[in-house]
């Protein structure tokens, strides 16, 4: 697995907020609400396909909440409306492909390599950002960029 150091600059993901069970996300509820944000996007801007965001903060013990959305100057009208503005920000990042296995053992590599190369996690903002590009079906058929905030 290859780890880099990667930066984004302040922006705003705006876009629409879940909120549920590890068991209801490995149901599929995630994976749809990616599947209505993409539609929804396409709706409003047909000639547009910009890389989607998404934000997990792991602060219930059976869950999480996950904001998935695009970078945006304005937070646009959803089923469940939200946005986030974050500063510029560093993250360990790898792309993880539908052959790398399990997304979690993925993450637990780069926790490690995170302690190995001196840096620390920053979770104080939220616990992890995935990229998903365009035309993203699911982590079995699709790739998508996994970071952590790192100090």
């Amino acid at each position: 697995m290859a780890f880099e150091i990667v930066e984004r600059p302040a922006q705003r993901i705006a876009g629409a907020f879940w909120e549920g069970t590890f068991v209801e996300a490995a149901d599929g509820a995630v994976r749809r609400l990616i599947a209505e944000m993409q539609e929804h996007h396409l709706r409003l801007h047909p000639n547009d396909h910009p890389t989607l965001v998404g934000l997990s903060w792991n602060d219930r013990s059976d869950g999480f909440r996950y904001l998935v959305g695009f970078v945006a100057e304005i937070a646009e009208a959803t089923r469940h409306p939200g946005h986030v503005d974050l500063p510029s920000m560093r993250f360990a990042s790898a792309m993880h492909h539908p052959d790398d296995g399990d997304v979690f053992a993925h993450y637990r590599h780069m926790f490690e390599w995170i302690a190995a190369e001196g840096l620390s996690a920053d979770t104080a903002r939220f616990d992890y950002r995935e990229e998903y590009e365009p035309g993203f079906v699911s982590l079995s058929l699709s790739s998508l960029r996994l970071m952590v905030p790192i100090r």
